[in-house]
This record gives structure tokens, sequence and C-alpha cells, in this order.
């Protein structure tokens, strides 16, 4: 255990980071928020002998919530091997009592949560994310043209209308949904002159949807996870999305076989990783992974170790990352930049010490990962 002191405006965790210590305020204040892009949610204020991090006691691996000290304060951080050692040494009454105390914090918590962002003010809200593509998903299936091979296509005009009359979803946010298909190339814009100004400008005419079952996939996979309180599986983390990427672009020209299964040569992935990505695989990378929801069965075979794993759901949960990250600019902006040039993954370069899990830099003395919670062994 350590005493931290956090000054004002520091941010002690993020929502969706590992849990790695519980940390008990000695004197301050925090706010526990939900930062989105520079806009931050307000849920509720800490003070002096609460506590922030104790999800952990129900099994919770990340924070629900971002905390952010609003005056200076001090901490003491308890290492969550230490807490649970504690907990598990507690008289069983008492154990029950602490869990019980702990599962009704987390029902208000999720109440207070729910009713702010109701009425956030984003673009495209956390509740709002599943009903506003769900709504272009079902125009565009109930009401698309479907004689082009490989696209369904619809009525620019009638998509805004059904999506309004009929799911109740306005044309503005319609409109930024399909932009954000468009950008990722899973929709196309048919342009051209409007039939009552045919000497004006161009104007969108219809929209070409290129694969709506990625699209069906997306917002089923949200509201999935969204309504189960599961909001660490709808953030991004961009080592995961970088090593996803890595799995799918070794199989590009790979043959599935009967059950939709490829294998990727654990060898070939793992220098790959090392090459283009800077890092050095080890089993804290695939736990990341699954910890992500992203599985895949190791076998033995004549060449070694082989990655197995359904080629159609890694794309889908690739593309889903895809997407969620341009809601958070979308978010972040006000608006869906379509002419934002495509963020490469860059190879991560370490002058200092790094962490051996995901090779990001880290602060002299430092204990955890700040970027993925890996325990640092200090050298002998």
């Amino acid at each position: 255990m350590s005493v931290k002191t956090f000054k004002k405006g520091e941010v002690i965790y993020k929502d969706g980071d590992k849990i790695t210590s519980v940390y008990l305020i000695q004197t301050g204040a925090a706010n526990q928020c939900l930062i989105r892009g520079k806009k931050t949610i307000d849920l509720f204020q800490l003070g002096s002998s609460h506590i922030l991090g104790d999800q952990v006691i129900l099994g919770q691996s990340t924070h629900p919530t971002s905390a952010v000290a609003t005056t200076e304060t001090k901490v003491l951080e308890i290492p969550v091997e230490t807490l649970k050692q504690q907990y598990e040494g507690a008289p069983q009454m008492l154990k029950v009592i602490i869990k019980s105390l702990a599962d009704r914090l987390r029902l208000a918590v999720n109440d207070v949560r729910s009713s702010k962002l109701e009425k956030d003010s984003s673009p495209c809200p956390e509740d709002q994310v599943a009903k506003a593509f769900g709504a272009v998903f079902h125009t565009a299936n109930h009401k698309g043209d479907r004689s082009t091979p490989g696209r369904v296509v619809v009525d620019w005009n009638m998509m805004k209308q059904y999506s309004q009359r009929v799911m109740g979803e306005g044309p503005k946010r319609v409109e930024q949904v399909i932009n954000v298909l468009v950008k990722l190339k899973l929709a196309l814009y048919e342009m051209g002159k409007a039939p009552d100004n045919p000497d004006g400008p161009e104007e969108i005419q219809k929209v070409h949807f290129l694969d709506l079952g990625l699209l069906e996939s997306f917002f089923e996979f949200y509201q999935y996870y969204y309504f189960k309180n599961r909001s660490d599986l709808l953030k991004v983390d961009e080592l995961c999305q970088q090593m996803l990427d890595a799995l799918l672009k070794l199989c590009e020209n790979e043959q599935p076989d009967r059950f939709g299964i490829v294998g990727v040569e654990f060898a070939k992935f793992s220098e790959h990783c090392k090459n283009e990505l800077g890092i050095n695989l080890n089993n804290d990378h695939f736990a990341r992974l699954e910890g992500k929801g992203v599985f895949m069965k190791r076998k033995t075979g004549s060449t070694g170790v082989i990655l197995q794993f359904e080629l159609k759901e890694f794309r889908s949960i690739f593309q889903s990352w895809k997407m969620l990250r341009e809601i958070e600019k979308w978010n972040e902006k006000g608006f869906v930049d379509m002419d934002e040039k495509e963020d490469k993954p860059k190879k991560k370069t370490v002058g200092g010490p790094a962490c051996p899990a995901c090779a990001v830099e880290l602060q002299a003395g430092a204990k955890f990962c700040h970027e993925c919670g890996h325990k640092i062994v200090a050298a002998a």
C-alpha cells in the first residue's frame, strides 16, 4: 500500500480501465463521472473516507466510471490482491454484508448513470447508439431494393422519412450514421440532381448498403452489452484492435473450412506483432483479447502452434470496434468527419522502461502498467 497525491483536475482512472488498485480517499475529493472525448458527464462526488474502485469486490475487472480529483486529493492506494486477501479472510457474515452493500451500490450507480445519459446532449449518446443504427438497418432491410447483386439500395428521402415516422429517429442523426458506414466503406452515396431543381448542385439521391449483415451485427452487439452493463466491452482497446487487424490480415488468403474456421501460425503472428506493432506476444495479450470477447483455439500442428478462430465472427468484431471508434470521434467533433485520413497503427518505440505486455513506455518506478494493468516486476 502506498499514498498518492492527485492534483486538481487530474484523472485517477478512466471508465474501462482495468482495476489494479482500490483508492481510499484520505483528504480532498473526487468526482465520479463519464468522460466522453472532451466532455465530462458528472455522476456524484466522493470525499474523505470514501473508496474508489470497490466494484472489484463483485468480481468486476474494469472501472464502470471515471474518477477525477476536484481538489488536491491524497489517497491510499491498495493493490487489488491485498484487498482480496483481506476480504477473503473476513468472517462469512461480514463478507455477505459487504457484498450486499456493494451490489446495492452498483445498482444505484447504474441508475444514476442511466439518468445522466438520458440528459446527455452528445450527437449520439450511449443509450441511443443501438436505436440509431437499428433504425437505419430496419429501414434499409424493409424498404431497400435488392435488384442489384450484393447491394441494398434505398431512396434517400425514403430513408429519412421512414426512419423518422416509423423508427422515431431524426434525419440528422440518420445521416451521420450513414456517414459512418460510408466512411468505413460499408455503404455508398449515389449523387445526382434533384428532379425539382435540375440546374442545382448535386445532392444525395440514394444510399447503397454493401453489407447489411455487419450493420445488424453491430447494433445487436451494442445493445446486448449496453443493457448487460458491460460498458467495458464497448470501449475500443487500441492494442486489441491492432492485434485483431493483424490476425485478419494474416489469414486474408486462407480458405475457411466448412465450419468457417481459419488458422494462423502463432510464429507468423508473433513475428508480425513484433515487427509491425513493436510488441512481444505473451499470455497477457491473449488474456486482454479474451477480456474483449475475442477467443481463439490453440492447436499444435506440424508447423508449430496454430491459432484457430471463426473468420466471420472476428471480422464482425473488428468492424464493430471500428464503428465504436467512429462514434467516439463523432461525439467529440459533433459530426462525422468524412475527410479525416485513416489512422495507421504506429510501431511503438520505447527509449526507457517498457511494459513487457503491451510495450508502452513506463514511468520510472511504476508498479503497474497504466495502459494494460500488467504488474511490473522490479529488476533484480
